[in-house]
């Protein structure tokens, strides 16, 4: 980036381009504090730089933008697109006070080189500012999802302009390089997207305050007796012999299936909506269907070696039953919990080849393999609980029913 341009306030020449308060890190690294009304001058909104569309594309977006991002960044597509709306929500919620939240430094970069300025304030001290020229726009090569996201709430028209004006004036912190070929920003990105190790679920859920199913899943984890002091909330997986008898992802998608059935698993650890139902009502029903699968079949969660009851895609069919407990009155709850109890009793937890096609897949050495909720749940919810299909009757060793065309000469048909 070359020296640091000392430069007294009465030289200072608002027409070389937008400057900004900044922090030099070293010859062509600088960290910004910007608000987003002065940020979105020195860049483009992502989705216009998108290939395609030339059409739709805002008068200063030319090809040569589209190109130069395409060189440094992938597509805006898929999850990343599907992102933006629910990344926004949380950019709302947290420039709003609404929610404590935190944005993570977006990476921006140029070709060109940057200078910056020095200018003494009111108090005599000197601050540093990075000046972008007038037409130049810099490119996100990390944290481009954001910048989207930020671009999004600007042009949500459900909005009220004095929403939109508080997150314009929100600062925000960047990392600019500046003075380097776009071999090097594609390798920034690389290293900014791949050397990193991202945190495995258990661990981010567990640290996930907000989550209001969370504080559920916590008082789960100590007012369901079995759950006590048995809830994995760091590893991924459980250990062999560990203890531990449920994760808390696991534990978790119980409760969001219980409010969304089994589509809920298209959530994952996302957050999942829960402003139509009474959480207190959702707690005590989970509270009190849990602990009457868990002492039913207490035994077979506990072992995980050679039984399904206690995996991830099992539990989350469980929790899918228990959605039509939270929809019945009250006092009927009961006599349909344990109506539930009483089908599931019939099933053989034990591994084998009644799971196949739902929870389990067999190698081609012979060995079992479990299935994931989002590959199986629905196959094994419909296991649990459709009694007219094939796979009810198998977990249940029941016969099939036989057609009218098999029915011994001179009987009727049953």
């Amino acid at each position: 980036m070359g020296a640091v341009a000392k430069t007294g306030t009465g030289a200072f020449d608002p027409s070389a381009g937008q400057f900004i308060r900044c922090m030099p890190v070293d010859g062509r690294t600088t960290h910004i504090q910007v608000q987003f009304k002065q940020l979105r001058v020195v860049t483009h909104d992502p989705v216009a730089l998108q290939p395609g569309n030339a059409r739709l594309r805002p008068s200063d977006v030319t090809e040569e933008d589209v190109e130069l991002h395409a060189e440094v960044q992938r597509g805006i597509e898929h999850g990343k697109k599907s992102n933006i709306p629910s990344y926004a929500e949380y950019i709302l919620r947290h420039v709003t006070g609404e929610q404590v939240g935190v944005l993570p430094p977006m990476h921006l970069w140029t070709e060109r080189e940057l200078s910056i300025h020095q200018f003494p304030d009111q108090d005599g001290v000197v601050q540093h500012f990075l000046c972008v020229p007038h037409g130049l726009n810099l490119i996100a090569i990390d944290g481009e999802t954001q910048l989207a996201s930020h671009y999004h709430l600007q042009q949500d028209p459900t909005l009220p302009q004095e929403v939109k004006e508080r997150h314009a004036a929100a600062q925000l912190s960047a990392v600019v390089h500046d003075a380097r070929p776009a071999l090097e920003a594609r390798k920034f990105f690389y290293d900014l997207n791949v050397l990193g190790v991202k945190v495995n679920t258990t661990i981010a859920l567990a640290m996930d305050t907000t989550d209001p199913l969370m504080g559920i899943v916590g008082r789960l984890s100590e007012d369901v007796p079995f759950f006590r002091g048995k809830v994995e909330r760091i590893s991924r997986q459980i250990k062999k012999n560990s203890l531990k008898v449920i994760k808390v992802q696991d534990l978790r998608q119980v409760v969001v299936n219980m409010v969304h059935g089994i589509a809920g698993v298209q959530y994952g650890a996302k957050p999942a909506p829960v402003d139509k139902v009474a959480l207190d009502e959702l707690e005590t029903v989970a509270r009190e269907w849990l602990t009457a699968y868990t002492e039913a079949f207490g035994a077979e969660l506990t072992d995980r070696e050679t039984c399904v009851a206690g995996t991830g895609t099992v539990l989350a069919a469980v929790g899918a039953l228990g959605q039509s407990l939270l929809d019945a009155p009250a006092e009927e709850r009961s006599g349909r919990r344990d109506a539930l109890i009483a089908s599931l009793a019939q099933i053989d937890w034990r591994k084998g080849d009644h799971w196949l096609g739902t929870v389990l897949t067999q190698t081609p050495k012979g060995n079992y393999t479990i299935n994931g909720p989002k590959q199986s749940a629905y196959a094994v919810h419909a296991a649990l609980s459709h009694e007219d299909t094939t796979a009810y009757r198998r977990v249940r060793h029941q016969p099939e029913p036989t057609s009218a065309s098999e029915e011994p000469a001179g009987e009727p048909a049953a």
